[in-house]
């Protein structure tokens, strides 16, 4: 993960827990914020997949066809 995406994800992190304390768990805010955060990692796990069989997984090996 990136640093500027290791940021971001921190920010709403903090952002979801103040929503959380100021608002509390059953909140528009905090839930929309909730939203944000999941959508977020999500994305960020897709990102982190590959379909090719040609790409080396991040452990360094390679994908074995047979």
């Amino acid at each position: 993960m990136s640093a500027q995406a290791d940021d971001l994800l921190l920010s709403l992190q903090s952002s979801l827990r103040n929503a959380l304390a100021t608002f509390g768990a059953n909140s528009t805010q905090y839930r929309t914020i909730k939203l944000i955060v999941d959508e977020y990692e999500a994305k960020l796990a897709m990102e982190g997949l590959s379909i090719s069989s040609s790409e080396p997984q991040e452990n360094g090996e390679k994908m074995q066809t047979g």
